[in-house]
């Protein structure tokens, strides 16, 4: 059986790769996208290793399990099926036990073939598959697995020994650069597609945060609702809304609250389903609320969900026209009409709007801007030439709280 030290592998050198791989390392060098990763490594394993059965799993970072298995040849089972094999999994209580291990064999913790084949989760689940031994390798990120690979052999096939280690360590340094780089740019596509939806969104208060509940992005308009809910409206005008910022300890609560919801559900029901918007109040003023929706980018996405906040101007309805903050998960919206007309603003200009939507003077605005008076009246009839508008109240009519 395998002992604790077995998760300090030995950092001794890796044996060149045989040059007929080179093609298959290329394909795997060459994938960005999260399919083309899986069929790249499938192929590199299969070419390298005999076995019956390749796997790869991704995105278990801070979501409890994998979020996305590939296997090969397919396997048709429910929901249920699965559920069951992954509480009999005899290799989870290890891993779980040995943090940094970069690989195992199954006869090292499940003993020989002989003694598996009267176990339970053989029985049940391993003699479907067609395999009664294999071999894992296991990427890290701290303290949890970011990805893993199993090769698995067939009864009348040999098992994996200490002498196939070192080849398959070799391989694993290719795989691993590639995971990293399509978890990376999987990442950076998501952030950056959230990001276009604040810009046409401006100038609702809005933050996004990460799964570790990091802020991506805020506006001003945010900045200066989190300092009311901090620190009241009286003493808030006496800070820096943007030097003080940080989310009200509630929202954040809240957003726990929906993350040990996503990580009990189970991954095939969260991939078509995200839990509903949830609205907060101020405990200390009822009238500040703040609407918190989980919001995913992408389909199959690698990326943990995110979180939006929206606060909502307890002078008005947030929401004009009834409509929802979600879009069939894709983040914040607003109707068709008003998100042209935000999107021929600048940014300066989305920002002027929504202190005009307060019922500011442009001396008000100037102070709260930093800015002159000139300045303001310039951006103003700026605005009034995009919109085909005369008067600062078609601005309140077509952008203020309904």
């Amino acid at each position: 059986m395998q002992t604790e030290n077995h998760a300090e592998t030995p950092d001794l050198p890796l044996p060149p790769l045989p040059p007929e791989l080179e093609p298959r390392l290329l394909q795997l060098h060459a994938a960005i996208e999260v399919d083309d990763l899986w069929e790249a490594t499938r192929d590199l394993l299969r070419e390298a290793f005999p076995c019956v059965r390749v796997t790869l799993f991704l995105g278990h970072l801070g979501m409890g399990e994998a979020r996305l298995v590939f296997t090969d040849p397919p396997l048709e089972a429910d929901t249920h099926w699965y559920e069951e094999r992954g509480k009999l999994n005899p290799f989870s209580p290890w891993i779980e036990k040995h943090v940094g291990a970069d690989h195992y064999i199954f006869s090292e913790i499940v003993g020989p073939p002989e003694t598996f084949h009267a176990s339970t989760f053989y029985q049940r689940f391993a003699a479907r598959e067609g395999w009664d031994k294999g071999l894992s390798g296991l990427f890290w990120h701290k303290q949890e697995v970011r990805a893993m690979f199993s090769l698995y052999r067939a009864p009348d096939q040999p098992d994996f020994t200490a002498a196939d280690v070192p080849p398959f360590r070799s391989l694993m340094r290719h795989i691993g650069i590639a995971v990293e780089r399509v978890q990376r740019l999987d990442r950076e596509e998501n952030i950056r597609k959230s990001l276009e939806t604040f810009t046409r969104t401006m100038p609702l208060p809005l933050v996004l945060i990460d799964w570790e509940r990091a802020v991506v992005f805020a506006n001003r308009a945010a900045y200066e609702s989190a300092a009311n809910w901090n620190y009241g409206e009286e003493k808030a005008r006496l800070y820096n809304s943007r030097d003080c910022f940080k989310v009200p300890t509630v929202i954040l609560q809240q957003i726990d609250v929906l993350k040990k919801g996503i990580q009990a559900t189970e991954p095939k029901i969260l991939a078509s389903s995200l839990p509903p918007p949830v609205t907060v109040t101020d405990p200390r003023n009822n009238a500040w609320k703040a609407r918190v929706e989980t919001v995913r980018i992408g389909r199959d996405s690698l990326a943990r969900p995110g979180f939006f906040i929206q606060f909502i101007d307890p002078e008005g309805d947030a929401e004009p026209n009834g409509e929802s903050l979600a879009d069939n998960r894709e983040g914040p919206r607003l109707s068709a009409a008003r998100l042209r007309a935000l999107s021929s603003l600048t940014p300066a200009e989305r920002e002027l709007v929504r202190y005009v939507c307060k019922g500011m003077s442009n001396r008000e605005i100037a102070r709260a801007l930093n800015k002159s008076i000139l300045t303001v009246k310039t951006q103003l009839n700026s605005i009034f030439q995009k919109l085909n508008i005369a008067r600062r109240t078609q601005i309140v009519a077509r952008f203020g709280p309904r």
